[in-house]
């Protein structure tokens, strides 16, 4: 782009280009430019204002002052970039880079924003609705969630955000709701909130959130939360037995990610909880697992059973050595560390009508039938709120060992279905 000094002869004498267009700045005055096209040339005021939120800590303002000859003179143009004073009211006037340094910034701050770098703001910067800060765990799930379900619109700016048209936003959630209704209900709702984020952040460029057409009275497309109640059946009366079924899917699996689904089921963890679990955690001498701070903000303190123990020193032998992670990612582009698990994959692969927190209530449901209610309860971290709970309750880890390993016993049974086909479980040799 060519610099030159501006007069009025000099700018008379540019050429019109014959196609495209030539940009010329003015050696005296910054950020005036003229841009010269096939048939007009027109003034342009180009700067580079800060800007904390984009990638470079700047971002580059233009704005079009008005045609030379038809609309403004190089004169007039001078005067609105550096100010002038109204002949008429003898007011100063400001000049457009003194507006732009002041003002414009503010207005339009945000517009190079790209949604993925809104979300990692997001999860950053904000905090729970109680004030906490949101684990890491937490916040990597929910932004894992978003990101897979609307990859495709990571890299939209947040103008271009601002665009997306009710129709859009209707088709693509119907699309991820085919993966699981839930899900598609969570991922929305989170990016949702994320752009909420967004409009009090970059007021002047998201003007609205395109999401907020899901959750009108009008559209009935998202899925409202209900009681779930899907988990493994064992009813010996109805000649009934999910288990060996369920078992029999898992051979599909890596080893890894077959045993991180087991250890959830022999355990009655949440799953990003046992996704999530590390060495740090396990204690395998003692037989227990500690993590703090889960998802109801409470230490999830339990005895391990001979089931989770086995699956336990089997990861254990073919952990390299440092592994953080107790189930590590299985694919190369895995960015989080751990495996992961997916109720459409489980769905797919065992037949059943299945989701991962099915798991986890398989667990309760059977500790319940055993007439074990409240040591359920606290082997899946769910707090006793009750009078005798919060002041009189001085039970250890140790009472809950029994429980935990009845439920374990159960659970294998089931498997081992002495009327289905006799499945070789790995726990079910291992020593304690």
């Amino acid at each position: 782009m060519p610099k030159i000094k501006f007069t009025k002869t000099i700018i008379d004498s540019l050429k019109k280009p014959e196609a495209g267009q030539v940009i010329y700045w003015d050696t005296e005055t910054p950020g005036l430019g003229l841009v010269v096209g096939m048939r007009t040339k027109t003034f342009r005021l180009q700067l580079d204002v800060k800007d904390a939120s984009a990638a470079k800590r700047y971002r580059t303002v233009k704005k079009t002052l008005g045609r030379y000859g038809t609309e403004i003179t190089l004169e007039k143009a001078k005067e609105l970039v550096a100010g002038f004073v109204d002949k008429e009211t003898g007011q100063a006037v400001l000049g457009e880079r003194i507006k732009i340094k002041l003002g414009e910034p503010l207005a339009n701050a945000g517009e190079s924003v790209l949604l993925q770098d809104l979300i990692k703001s997001y999860f950053t910067e904000t905090k729970r609705r109680d004030g906490r800060e949101r684990r890491e765990s937490s916040a990597t799930a929910y932004k894992n969630l978003i990101e897979r379900h609307y990859a495709g619109w990571m890299l939209l700016t947040l103008k271009e955000v601002n665009c997306l048209t009710p129709d859009i936003v209707m088709e693509k959630f119907q699309q991820v709701a085919t993966g699981g209704e839930m899900s598609a209900r969570n991922s929305a709702v989170m990016l949702s909130a994320v752009l909420n984020y967004g409009l009090a952040k970059y007021p002047g460029t998201l003007k609205s959130n395109p999401l907020a057409i899901l959750t009108s009275r009008h559209v009935n497309v998202m899925k409202k939360i209900e009681p779930r109640h899907e988990c493994l059946i064992y009813d010996a009366e109805k000649k009934r037995n999910d288990f060996p079924i369920f078992y029999k899917g898992l051979e599909t699996l890596s080893v890894i990610r077959r045993d991180l689904i087991l250890f959830t089921l022999y355990t009655g963890m949440r799953h990003m909880e046992s996704s999530t679990v590390e060495w740090q955690h396990i204690d395998l001498e003692h037989k227990e697992l500690h993590i703090e701070d889960t998802k109801n903000r409470e230490d999830l303190h339990i005895p391990l059973n001979r089931q989770a123990m086995a699956i336990l020193k089997r990861r254990k032998a073919q952990a390299v050595e440092g592994a953080k992670y107790v189930f590590p990612g299985v694919i190369s582009s895995n960015k989080t560390g751990y495996a992961t698990m997916r109720s459409d994959h489980l769905r797919a692969i065992t037949g059943l009508d299945l989701t991962i927190h099915a798991l986890r209530r398989t667990f309760i449901t059977t500790g319940r039938k055993l007439k074990r209610r409240e040591d359920t309860d606290a082997l899946t971290n769910h707090i006793d709120g009750s009078m005798a709970g919060k002041h009189y309750d001085e039970t250890s880890i140790e009472d809950l060992r029994e429980t935990a390993q009845m439920i374990g016993d159960t659970i294998e049974r089931h498997i081992l279905d002495e009327k289905a086909k006799v499945i070789e479980l790995v726990t079910a040799r291992a020593a304690a």
